[in-house]
């Protein structure tokens, strides 16, 4: 079983900033990532690795929430890593840098046959040297129409812990989901999240789309609805206040 985790450290302040990850047991073809964002808070990275001695061609695509995707089609050399800052990306038949304030989902996918391996990292505030946390994921080879959360939580004063959850809509339909909190102690409470758009992301903002979360720790179960239900990847986010620093701390889940 193998994992990795990365640590900096800012401002006289030993490991002031990481993250951990799992890792993954092959490569593949193709890769989902819910979760992503640009703007004030987050720099975003798309990390490819390429364990093949021939170079992989794959087709990124930016999944805004808006319902606009984006491509760019780049080249991963043979055993080596690209990192891709997407703050500064200019996807193909796009000008400047179109992702420099957005909330996105990301489809990696190779054209050529060469399977790689994906991850994203997030770290914030914005800009190098600033940093003093981060998140990372692998990305899912698979979609599903339900996934589940184990872990999550919000609270009050003084650390403020907020939940996010992230749906990436890869189909080519609109999607309505079914949110359920599975909350620790009380009767489960849903909701449903209708109307995401095809190839877009959602993000919900648990405190504010369940006033019954307050206070407390839960699972959360996401089911897309329908008579042919769509195809979704789902993720979390969790951050929280500490010692008077905003969002101080932070972590991202692939559901499962």
């Amino acid at each position: 079983i193998v994992e990795r985790a990365m640590y900096q450290s800012r401002a006289g302040q030993l490991y002031g900033a990481g993250h951990g990850s799992a890792a993954v047991t092959e490569p593949a073809l193709t890769w989902l990532l819910a979760e992503g964002a640009t703007g004030d808070v987050f720099d975003l990275f798309l990390l490819l690795a390429n364990p093949n001695p021939t170079a992989a061609t794959a087709r990124i695509s930016y999944l805004l929430d808006d319902g606009r995707t984006l491509t760019k089609t780049v080249t991963v050399e043979g055993n080596s890593r690209r990192t891709i800052w997407v703050d500064y990306d200019t996807p193909d038949g796009t000008t400047g840098q179109p992702l420099q304030a957005v909330a996105l989902s990301t489809k990696v996918e190779v054209l050529n046959a060469v399977p790689i391996i994906v991850e994203r990292a997030m770290w914030w505030p914005v800009g190098p040297g600033q940093w003093y946390e981060a998140h990372n994921s692998p990305g899912s080879t698979v979609t599903g129409t339900e996934w589940g959360i184990a872990g999550a939580e919000v609270s009050g004063a003084p650390d403020y812990a907020s939940t996010y959850v992230l749906i990436a809509n890869t189909s080519a339909q609109m999607a309505d989901a079914r949110v359920t909190l599975l909350l620790d102690g009380v009767p489960a409470v849903s909701k449903d999240v209708l109307g995401i758009a095809a190839n877009s992301r959602r993000t919900l903002d648990i405190a504010f789309e369940f006033p019954e979360s307050a206070g407390r720790t839960f699972g959360v179960l996401v089911e897309s609805m329908g008579a042919t239900p769509a195809q979704l990847v789902v993720e979390s986010a969790v951050y929280r206040n500490a010692a008077g620093v905003w969002w101080a701390a932070g972590a991202n889940e692939l559901a499962t």
